[in-house]
């Protein structure tokens, strides 16, 4: 590092543009971080980065500094999530029961039971998958779908669109007039359905992807939901927002009120695109607090991404009102 510093102070400028081009195009100085499980090969890789590139650092720099002085190799969403919450977080301290009747494993979450798939085999399997949703959805959480300027309210509609173990369901179920949960995985649905159970009148579990074709695996949103009036969506579907949203057109112009919670993390340009279809369609939006560093793709500079925005629109009389909640 000092040497890079050296060469910066004696480089002329045009020579140094020739310098970083080299540097970022050229092994072994390659910047992209491939799910190695060497996280602090990642680490390496943002530090030279930003050494190199320093005007880019500035919006970063909080982020920086916990991965340097903080993060912890043994502990990857130390990375993922690149805030101190993250260590409020031990999953020793979970309690998992075990349903005899069902079979299952279930935590209480929010004074709720919250069902596991079998897939499961073991309680410490359910303690690190609670402890992982738990730091995802933490008041300080890029990751976090709601707060308390935006929110579900009482009798909305709601989609929950990739729901897994329905943990943002289940926080929202009691408040809701109907809830309609879409997740992929049939691995889910048995479990879903327990969790569920207690509200089975307002509740439709719905094992079928969101697309932009109908027929026995995929449905269009608007073909669903065309006669009905929707007031929330949540989507986190491993990186089909786009292609989803994209689709939505006809079912949000249809709709007086919507609010849409949307990941953008899961591609490098999620953020954007999406933003700029939100822009079209005329709604008003802000991005959750903080940054992510998705591991589990491949990252390039500058690496961090936006994790969730939150949108709104309301018509009122025909006339679009944007409204802030921030």
């Amino acid at each position: 590092m000092k040497l890079f510093k050296l060469l910066k102070s004696i480089i002329p400028n045009k020579q140094k543009q020739i310098v970083k081009s080299y540097i970022y195009n050229h092994s072994p100085f390659r910047f992209d971080f491939r799910q190695d499980k060497n996280l602090n090969s990642l680490k390496r890789k943002i530090n030279l980065y930003f050494l190199i590139f320093p005007l880019k650092r500035k919006a970063f720099i909080k982020e920086i500094n916990f991965l340097n002085r903080e993060a912890k190799q043994s502990h990857s969403f130390s990375f993922i999530f690149p805030y101190s919450f993250v260590f409020n977080y031990d999953f020793d301290h979970i309690y998992v029961n075990k349903d005899d009747v069902k079979g299952l494993y279930y935590v209480i979450h929010k004074g709720k039971r919250l069902y596991y798939s079998r897939d499961y085999k073991s309680a410490l399997a359910v303690k690190e998958s609670y402890s992982c949703i738990s730091i995802e959805q933490d008041k300080k959480s890029p990751h976090r779908y709601i707060d308390e300027n935006f929110n579900v309210e009482e009798n909305d509609v709601v989609i929950d669109i990739g729901a897994a173990e329905g943990n943002f369901s289940l926080e929202v179920v009691e408040r809701v007039n109907t809830l309609f949960i879409f997740e992929t995985n049939i691995n889910w649905i048995e479990a879903l359905n327990a969790t569920f159970e207690p509200w089975k009148e307002k509740v439709h579990i719905i094992n079928k992807y969101i697309s932009n074709i109908d027929n026995d695996k995929c449905a269009t949103l608007y073909s669903l939901f065309k006669d009905i009036s929707i007031n929330f969506i949540k989507m986190d579907v491993e990186g089909a927002e786009v292609l989803i949203l994209k689709n939505l057109e006809k079912l949000l112009a249809s709709n007086s009120v919507i609010k849409l919670a949307l990941c953008t993390y899961h591609s490098k340009n999620d953020a954007k695109t999406i933003t700029e279809i939100l822009t079209d369609n005329k709604f008003h939006y802000s991005f959750s607090n903080g940054y992510m560093l998705f591991i589990y793709s491949i990252l390039t500079p500058p690496y961090f991404r936006k994790g969730l925005v939150r949108a709104q629109k309301i018509y009122m009389n025909e006339e679009l009102q944007t409204v802030s909640f921030t």
